[in-house]
């Protein structure tokens, strides 16, 4: 019987011993669950905000793209708007080179056929063409204002002033047949305006605010009238518009 009960006695205490040990182990094991599951949830979260920051930067990254897209669609417009542009300039010069080449051929015909006819009416010896210059009218004479619209039609246009000395007649009425021909070719002009000189100049002048901001068809202007034999000069002076031309009509002999 003591035995039993000594034997009893060494269970009951192991019994509770090891109900102790798994109490402990219990408890260690929820303490670390406890700790586990915290560690996940700080894991998810850290996670959330990762993902939440990446998508903001792909957000921005998408923006960026997009703004890069607009400025390259932009650029491109530009590039085709300056492109065609260009083509289009370039046209117009090679037009205004053409009339310009064709300008050149009339002045020459016209001087080759003058040529042809004063020799002609030397061997005739005919007094038909001294009778066209002794025209009793002032300004252009009818044979000038023929020749000249001739001259001006196949030849390019710009923009001109005229003006003429004042108090003189004969030097309004050619300004005033100069730009009634002008006008009817295509040119564009501000009428005729009468200006005061001290030392009235004789001809044509042709004046313009500088040399780099002369207008190709000065120098065609000049042959022009040179050709239908009025006097003509050059003159630079900033006082006139640039990219312009103005026609001062001086005085005119005969």
């Amino acid at each position: 019987m003591e035995s039993v009960a000594a034997l009893n006695g060494w269970m009951l205490a192991a019994t509770l011993v090891f109900a102790v040990l798994t109490g402990i182990m219990v408890f260690l094991t929820v303490g670390k669950s406890k700790n586990l599951v915290r560690g996940l949830s700080e894991d998810l979260e850290s996670s959330r905000k990762r993902i939440k920051s990446l998508e903001k930067t792909a957000e921005e990254i998408r923006r960026e793209l997009l703004q890069t897209q607009q400025h390259q669609d932009i650029n491109q417009l530009k590039l085709k708007t300056s492109k065609s542009s260009a083509k289009e300039l370039t046209q117009a010069l090679l037009d205004a080179r053409k009339r310009m080449e064709i300008a050149e051929a009339a002045i020459k015909a016209h001087q080759e056929q003058e040529k042809q006819e004063k020799k002609g009416a030397d061997e005739s010896e005919t007094t038909e063409y001294l009778d066209l210059e002794l025209e009793p009218e002032g300004g252009l004479s009818e044979s000038q204002r023929e020749q000249l619209i001739d001259l001006l039609d196949p030849g390019p246009k710009g923009n001109v002033d005229i003006f003429c000395v004042m108090d003189d007649e004969t030097s309004e009425m050619t300004a005033r047949q100069l730009e009634e021909i002008l006008t009817a070719d295509g040119w564009k002009t501000h009428g005729v305006a009468q200006s005061a000189f001290s030392n009235p100049p004789k001809g044509f002048v042709l004046a313009v605010n500088s040399k780099e901001t002369a207008p190709s068809y000065a120098s065609f202007l000049q042959r022009v009238f040179s050709t239908i034999g009025i006097e003509v000069s050059a003159k630079m002076d900033n006082k006139y518009r640039e990219w312009s031309l103005t026609i001062i009509v001086g005085t005119i002999d005969g």
